[in-house]
């Protein structure tokens, strides 16, 4: 046997292996340093698609943020304090923790600074629970409704577990529903979000924005991403308002900051639907009354939903 051909036929095979290897690595390479300008020319294709759609986006911004996983423990802080509130006529369900309740004297607003007389209101912490740990929402708000959200250290919370909604009549406030989420703790590191950018052209892509539409407002605040062991887990969401261009109909859409997933079938209140829904009312006759002693939150977890009740009227 020729060794000798043998020995070149092996180092012409090394050679032209090490040839490829070398050739695919610079490919690579190539991918790796382009791949900026490739996500660049993939969202300038998408936001062309969406003007052609007549899709309304504005400046959104491409910059990314923080956020935790953060865990609240089902208590009943809206409960405890009850007995605080005076001059009105209230009714509070112990099992959904939401406290409805109307004004004795409906509380008189300027029409120049409503906002502004309501937000100096819950400044006093007189007869609105918690109030001063509310901020004012003008894109969750109506004409016949002002919405405040749930401020914490973390951020503000967009979902009905954190919720103070008053009812209009003119330019008088009549009556109010409020949530509460109770101390929240942090269950892991901070982590990146995606951008408001990239949270609207997901919503698009996934069919979630139609055609002759605009995009009202987006923000970043918790919300609920599921409920266990007695325990309610919160992550940053952007809430976007996409309002249709004909009828004028909006309704808000969710997006999970964390994993770029989008939120669906939420059935929490306000926050989750259109806006034409945040004054909605419970047609549950029996939460009319309510009792002052309280139920443990697990027993509420494993039992029907029921309306513990006794009356408590107003004063003047």
């Amino acid at each position: 046997m020729d060794f000798r051909r043998i020995e070149w036929i092996f180092l012409i095979v090394f050679i032209g292996l090490d040839i490829f290897l070398s050739f695919s690595y610079m490919q690579n390479n190539s991918k790796i340093v382009f791949s900026d300008d490739q996500a660049t020319s993939t969202s300038s294709t998408i936001l062309r698609d969406m003007r052609d759609d007549n899709i309304t986006v504005g400046s959104l911004s491409t910059k990314q943020g923080e956020g935790y996983y953060l865990s609240s423990q089902v208590t009943d802080p809206l409960g405890s304090h009850l007995d605080e509130l005076s001059n009105q006529t209230y009714a509070y369900n112990r099992t959904t923790h939401t406290l409805r309740s109307e004004f004795g004297i409906p509380i008189l607003l300027s029409k120049k600074k409503a906002v502004a007389d309501l937000e100096k209101y819950l400044k006093t912490g007189q007869n609105i629970i918690f109030g001063d740990q509310y901020e004012y929402s003008a894109g969750l708000s109506s004409s016949d409704s002002m919405v405040f959200v749930q401020k914490t250290k973390y951020g503000s919370i967009i979902d009905a577990q954190g919720e103070l909604i008053f009812k209009l009549d003119g330019d008088e406030v009549i009556s109010y529903t409020q949530t509460y989420v109770g101390d929240l703790t942090v269950l892991r590191e901070k982590q990146a979000t995606i951008s408001a950018n990239d949270a609207v052209q997901l919503l698009y892509i996934s069919s979630e924005i139609p055609e002759n539409s605009k995009i009202v407002w987006c923000k970043l605040g918790y919300s609920e991403l599921i409920s266990v062991r007695g325990s309610v887990i919160f992550v940053p969401v952007w809430n976007v308002m996409v309002q249709h261009k004909g009828t004028k109909n909006e309704s808000l859409k969710k997006v999970n900051a964390l994993n770029s997933t989008i939120i669906k079938n939420q059935s929490t209140g306000s926050s989750t639907s259109s806006r034409s829904t945040s004054t909605s009312t419970d047609t549950n006759s029996s939460e009319t009354s309510i009792t002052s002693a309280s139920v443990d939150s697990s027993s509420l977890l494993n039992s029907t939903q029921t309306n513990v009740a006794a009356t408590t009227p107003a004063t003047n």
